[in-house]
C-alpha cells in the first residue's frame, strides 16, 4: 500500500467517525424538545425517560469520542493534523453535556410557570432554535468529506443563527424578572434559558474547531 493511501484511508475513518459523532449529537438535541412537550403534558414518566434518553446519547458520543483517539493512536503519524480532529471531537462532545443538562432541568421545573408567564411559544422557539443550530454544525462536519471547502460557508449559517438565538435569549431573560413571583421557578427557568444559549456558544466553538480541520482536509 503506498503511503498517500494508507493516509487516504486514515482520513476517511477519522472523518467517519467524527460524522458519527456529530450525527449522535443532533439526535441528542431534539431530545430536549420531546421533554419539553412532556412537560408541558406534566407526563413526568416521559420526562424522565428522556432524561434516560440524554444520558445514553451522552454515554454514546462518550464512546465515539474514545473510538476516535484509539484510531488516531493506531494511525500514529499518518494523520497529521490530529490536535485538530481531537479539538474537534471534544467540542461536539461537550454539547451533549448541554443536552443532558437542560433536559435534566426541565424535569426540576413547574410546568404552570411556563403558561403563567406566558412564555410557552417562546422557550419552544428558542429550542427548535437549538436544533436547527446543531443540525448545521452537523452539516459542517458531513461537508467534511463532501467538500471542505464549502466548510466556511455552512460554517456562516452557524454563526448566523447563534446570533438570532443571543438576540431570543437576553429578549426572553430581560423580560422574564420583573414578572416572576417565584423565585425558585425563576432561578431554574432563567438557567435553563441559560444553558440553551450557551449550547449554542458551544456549537459556534466546534464549528470554528472543525473549520480549522478543514484547512488540513
Amino acid at each position: 500500500m503506498y503511503e498517500g493511501e494508507a493516509e487516504l484511508r486514515a482520513k476517511r475513518k477519522t472523518l467517519s467517525l467524527l460524522t458519527d459523532e456529530s450525527r449522535k449529537v443532533v439526535e441528542g438535541v431534539r431530545i430536549i424538545l420531546n421533554a419539553y412537550n412532556e412537560l408541558l403534558n406534566d407526563n413526568k414518566e416521559g420526562i424522565v425517560r428522556c432524561i434516560e434518553d440524554a444520558k445514553r446519547v451522552e454515554d454514546d458520543v462518550e464512546r465515539y469520542r474514545r473510538s476516535l483517539i484509539k484510531e488516531l493512536m493506531s494511525m500514529g503519524s499518518i494523520v497529521m493534523n490530529r490536535e485538530d480532529v481531537l479539538r474537534s471531537a471534544y467540542s461536539i462532545e461537550e454539547i451533549v453535556d448541554y443536552v443532558y443538562s437542560i433536559t435534566f432541568r426541565l424535569g426540576q421545573v413547574d410546568s404552570r410557570l411556563f403558561k403563567k408567564l406566558n412564555i410557552v411559544e417562546d422557550v419552544e422557539e428558542l429550542i427548535l432554535m437549538a436544533i436547527d443550530i446543531v443540525q448545521k454544525m452537523s452539516e459542517v462536519v458531513r461537508m467534511l468529506t463532501i467538500n471542505p471547502q464549502k466548510v466556511p460557508d455552512v460554517a456562516v449559517e452557524v454563526e448566523n443563527i447563534e446570533k438570532e438565538i443571543d438576540v431570543k435569549y437576553r429578549t426572553l431573560s430581560m423580560r422574564l424578572p420583573p414578572t416572576m413571583s417565584d423565585a425558585p421557578g425563576s432561578f431554574l427557568i432563567l438557567d435553563l434559558l441559560d444553558r440553551i444559549e450557551t449550547l449554542s456558544d458551544v456549537c459556534l466553538r466546534a464549528t470554528d474547531a472543525i473549520t480549522i480541520l478543514a484547512l488540513g482536509v
